[in-house]
């Protein structure tokens, strides 16, 4: 190794997020020698602030739906790799309606969803309010799914950061990447602060920061967008069904049909929309979010626009926990592209694992299949992520 160089592998993650570190995880397991760098620390994106809500039921046909039945069906592996440690449950979750009118629009939502394959059931009354220690006062009605799930987004990382250290898998924080190393057309690897990473393949996987590769002539048919969230002090009782509502459907494609016309969020100053999720975690305290706005930035901090948009809400849904204290207010940053879907792909010599608008979700099973591409393997789940995709190329 040269005086300069940081390290030497068959391939070098950029991003030590879910996705890069699922990535890095999958090809080890294939029997390549992987690196990690991360510009910060391990989650320190959009995967440390989330509520680790897995939405199978508000993924539309098709590509998407498949996407993330494989993405919950990859956590079942995991937990047998790991072990019962990041809080996977598979409690279901609820689309609720709060007026008469999103209740018809639940019924077609309902069958329409019916229709696509899922087993969902209605919910009204007392079966509703019975079903959620955190359902919101005013919900008249509600869609149930039991392929929903959860996990602990911070116990993941937690638990794979330490298997991938048992495979021999290197891990740099505080470790920016500069450029790419390149001879011609050919990646050698990347430059980084601490030196050079020599590697046969560079996998970017930095989630909203993948809008870097501009620099480098690599335009990714992406952009980048802010999702904020608040937190409060514990619930008691235990946590049940993940939950959503329709006063914003961002996100939420298969939803978007039945979206609330009379009760919406605020959307003030430079808010773009709202993704409407109320989750509790295992330890009881309630995410309310989530904001959307940012376009095009990196600026990571929430806006006072944001915070208040979702105070607001939570504050109108819940009056018997006004006096609950407010323990985190932040934002995140995601990639989003225009069908929704992420990219796995190569781009000018890169391998490219970025576009993860629900990475929680997506993050794991595209691990797996960047894996497979880097491999040589060719799969239909693979195609429908890959750049040349007409729902990319065709807008």
């Amino acid at each position: 190794m040269s005086e300069d160089s940081l390290a030497t592998a068959d391939i070098v993650v950029v991003g030590a997020g879910i996705v890069g570190l699922c990535t890095a995880w999958e090809l080890s397991k294939r029997g390549f020698d992987v690196v990690v760098v991360e510009q910060r620390f391990v989650g320190f994106g959009a995967t440390s602030r989330n509520p680790g809500a897995l939405w199978v039921q508000t993924k539309r046909s098709g590509a998407e739906l498949e996407l993330s039945r494989s993405g919950v069906a990859k956590y079942h592996e995991y937990r047998d790799d790991l072990g019962d440690v990041f809080g996977f449950t598979q409690k279901g979750g609820i689309v609720f309606a709060e007026d008469a009118e999103g209740a018809n629009g639940l019924e077609e939502y309902a069958r329409e969803r019916a229709s696509a394959g899922l087993e969902v059931s209605l919910l009204k009354g007392r079966a509703l309010d019975e079903a959620s220690n955190i359902m919101p006062d005013g919900a008249v009605a509600g869609v149930f799914c039991d392929e929903d799930s959860q996990i602990d987004p911070h116990q993941f990382l937690t638990a794979l950061t330490a298997a991938c250290a048992r495979r021999g898998i290197q891990v740099f924080e505080h470790t920016p990447v500069l450029s790419t190393i390149r001879s011609g057309d050919q990646v050698l690897g990347v430059q980084t602060l601490r030196g050079r990473v020599n590697a046969g393949g560079v996998v970017w996987a930095t989630g909203a920061w993948a809008t870097i590769l501009n620099l480098e002539g690599i335009a990714l048919p992406m952009q980048t967008l802010r999702y904020g969230q608040v937190m409060t002090q514990r619930v008691p009782g235990e946590n049940g069904p993940i939950l959503r509502g329709l006063r914003g459907t961002f996100g939420a494609s298969a939803l978007e049909p039945w979206a609330s016309t009379t009760t919406t969020a605020p959307l003030r100053g430079d808010l773009l929309g709202y993704d409407d999720t109320l989750v509790q975690n295992r330890g009881g305290s309630i995410y309310v979010g989530h904001s959307v706005d940012g376009l095009n930035s990196l600026n990571p901090h929430i806006t006072l626009d944001a915070s208040r948009a979702m105070l607001e809400i939570a504050g109108e849904r819940y009056a018997r926990f006004g006096g609950l204290g407010i323990t985190g207010l932040w934002a995140g940053l995601s990639g989003s592209t225009a069908d929704g879907l992420p990219i796995v792909d190569r781009a000018d010599g890169v391998f490219v694992n970025a576009g993860h608008a629900w990475g929680a979700l997506s993050g794991p099973i595209c691990g797996q299949l960047m894996a497979e591409l880097i491999s040589g393997a060719r799969s239909e789940l693979l195609n429908s992520v890959s750049l040349a995709r007409t729902s990319l190329t065709g807008l």
